[in-house]
């Protein structure tokens, strides 16, 4: 059986959040959405939040072209070498230098030192839970969507 995750993670890569505001987080949504179960997880680094089996390409936000997977793959096995101390990477299409989490990759991924994630959950996290999540953890969100 497959199952759809809904990832809440922070716009900023390398922002820090405490447990305790997590867990706040969580006890909300728990309270809020149906779904199987809610989980959170912290990490020192980065960690790249993908989007499962609905990844199906990743473009150029400057140029718009297609960018190859194995590119990808040594960008960011390069960029764990250092512990994720930067993100930045230099552009092969045209030449311009960004952010690995301001690639377009389609569908949302992105980097992230913590993530909330709804297992299963009935019906579309936006609006008005969203933006009470944004209180409780004090930070703007990004939505990730997964299928697995």
């Amino acid at each position: 059986m497959s199952d759809n995750i809904v990832k809440i993670i922070p716009q900023d890569p390398y922002d820090k959040i405490p447990e305790s505001t997590l867990l706040k987080a969580q006890i909300f949504l728990e309270g809020e959405i149906q779904c199987d179960f809610i989980e959170t997880k912290n990490s020192e680094i980065p960690m790249f939040i993908d989007c499962g089996s609905n990844f199906e390409k990743i473009l150029c936000p400057v140029c718009g072209k297609e960018l190859n997977f194995k590119w990808w793959g040594e960008t960011v096995n390069n960029a764990y070498k250092s512990m994720f101390a930067s993100l930045k990477t230099k552009l092969p299409c045209c030449g311009n230098i960004i952010s690995l989490n301001e690639l377009k990759y389609q569908f949302p991924c992105g980097f992230a030192c913590w993530i909330i994630s709804i297992i299963n959950p009935i019906g579309p996290i936006k609006g008005r839970v969203t933006d009470s999540v944004q209180k409780i953890l004090g930070v703007n969100v990004r939505i990730i969507e997964a299928h697995i």
